[in-house]
């Protein structure tokens, strides 16, 4: 927590200003953004000064696995929280540039709104003036999903179920630092399959283990049936992602596949899908 005087945030907003026409003005597109209308500000207010200091200060934080988060108290007692996470497996650089390129659009795609979130390939980025971490509440789903069926789709979710189940017991049982798994699954004149799993790395193990759980199974509910060979559902907490083809660096863990698949358990009450298209990445 850090509490800034008026020259302190002069100058952090000047370095945010600097940050935000330093980088190009043709950001990348979020693959899904949300910008909650529930709580706004006024434009050029005390506040914005107060979000501009908070979002030049996160780059500053990473706790060397991609994760940065940062709390500010204010002297008005006004709390600002901003959490970014990037892919476990991407380059420090990339990351970087991926979390700037974040702080930009985001900024520019909710103008006045208090709480947003923006989801890149590489990375997410999400400030509220509320709790973020080990916050488990979920107010939405971002599914996306693979316009190509597999031919066989009782197979491929047999053969898909069981590699997802570990790597969550994999990602569940990392560090404080980093709790991200990656592994792939094959099965006789069939596809590889490719899966990665995370969770901010502030989760219990019981909380990444049921965010991921809860993810996959309603995926699975809405798709499941219609055997997509790619998808991805994002939440604030946690995401995952499958693929017949490696989409990830680094070395993978092998799963044989197991014959039985138990059904997706139906999406819990108060949820909703935010947006659900076909997959480009």
């Amino acid at each position: 927590m850090l509490i800034l005087s008026n020259k302190q945030l002069l100058w952090f907003s000047f370095v945010f200003i600097y940050l935000t026409n330093s980088i190009s003005l043709a950001q990348p597109e979020f693959i899904s953004y949300d910008c909650n209308e529930a709580s706004n500000y006024t434009r050029n207010s005390t506040y914005e000064s107060y979000l501009n200091t908070s979002l030049s200060i996160l780059p500053t934080t990473n706790s060397g696995n991609g994760f940065y988060s940062y709390v500010s108290i204010f002297q008005n007692n006004e709390t600002l929280y901003s959490v970014g996470l990037c892919r476990g497996d991407v380059e420090q650089d990339v990351c970087a540039t991926c979390l700037d390129d974040s702080i930009v659009k985001l900024r520019q795609l909710c103008p006045n709104q208090k709480d947003a979130i923006g989801y890149y390939d590489y990375c997410m980025l999400k400030y509220s003036n509320t709790t973020i971490l080990t916050k488990t509440g979920i107010r939405f789903y971002v599914f996306l999903a693979n316009q190509q069926n597999a031919s066989d789709i009782d197979r491929f979710n047999r053969a898909l179920r069981p590699l997802m189940n570990q790597l969550i017991r994999d990602a569940a049982g990392g560090d404080r630092l980093l709790k991200f798994a990656t592994g792939n699954t094959t099965a006789l004149d069939f596809p590889t399959i490719y899966a990665l799993v995370q969770c901010t790395p502030d989760l219990s193990r019981q909380q990444c283990s049921d965010c991921l759980e809860d993810a996959v199974n309603q995926f699975a509910h809405y798709y499941g049936n219609s055997g997509k060979v790619g998808g991805i559902t994002f939440l604030p907490m946690c995401n995952f992602r499958y693929e017949i083809y490696q989409f990830y660096n680094g070395s993978t863990l092998v799963i044989p596949a197991p014959p039985s698949l138990p059904p997706p358990r139906p999406p819990p009450p108060g949820t909703s899908v935010a947006q659900t298209f076909p997959m480009k990445l």
